[in-house]
């Protein structure tokens, strides 16, 4: 039972933006498909979750990129989770490069919910072992939540289609960058460097999204709401200086 999971990739040149810079749901979809792989060794994928009633939410994740990959180049994922809390699953995430050299680091959170109540839920015995995690933290603190704020300008706009889908019928979380990085619009000197969304409502096909945006001299917020002015997502992020 390997409670640490690593697997190579190749970075394909549709991972990257005009720029060539790696984008934010790309290295979330990379996290998603590690983290996935490694759920289905330990006997905690969807099809397990869901034959236990159980399904896993992601309630925030953030990532730092601490050297800039390049395209095509063959790098690894590691991803763990740690030990979990009462309510709290945190799982973290390192590509590297072949030689080691850590390219961007990640962590995120989790809770457990009954897929039909839709309450949560505190699974002890949730993981096939119950010590020997490893303990090792991308960021030593704990995840901070993302603080609401008045937007700047007028939103962007964007409709939840079926192809921002995933199996739980709701938008993937990888899909939410993409309507985030779309809002913002950086400018090439906006350099990404830390890159935090915070899930806060389930959404669906069909619905629609105003992105909100703030840009501060060192980074920038967004936030999306429905037409009834609820907040759905939060996101940070932090630019190079």
């Amino acid at each position: 039972m390997n409670k640490t999971f690593e697997k190579e990739y190749t970075l394909r040149a549709g991972d990257f933006d005009k720029f060539n810079r790696i984008k934010p749901s790309a290295v979330l979809d990379l996290f998603q498909d590690a983290a996935g792989r490694h759920a289905e060794e330990l006997g905690v994928g969807f099809i397990d979750m869901l034959n236990r009633n159980y399904l896993w939410v992601l309630t925030r994740i953030k990532f730092e990129v601490l050297s800039a990959p390049e395209r095509y180049e063959q790098i690894k994922v590691k991803t763990w989770p740690l030990a979990p809390n009462r309510l709290s699953y945190r799982r973290e995430y390192c590509i590297t490069d072949q030689n080691g050299k850590k390219l961007i680091i990640g962590s995120s959170d989790w809770v457990v919910i009954d897929s039909e109540k839709r309450k949560f839920l505190s699974v002890p015995d949730l993981y096939p072992f119950t010590e020997g995690f490893n303990d090792e933290m991308m960021f030593p603190e704990k995840l901070g939540k993302i603080h609401d704020f008045e937007a700047e300008n007028t939103h962007y706009t964007v409709n939840a289609g079926f192809s921002d889908l995933d199996t739980n019928d709701h938008v993937n979380n990888t899909k939410y960058a993409n309507f985030v990085m779309d809002a913002i619009n950086p400018k090439e000197n906006e350099i990404l460097k830390v890159f935090q969304i915070d899930y806060r409502k389930e959404v669906t096909q069909g619905t629609t999204l105003n992105i909100h945006t703030l840009k501060a001299e060192n980074g920038i917020l967004a936030k999306g709401t429905n037409t009834q002015g609820d907040i759905m997502f939060a996101c940070k992020i932090e630019l190079e200086q």
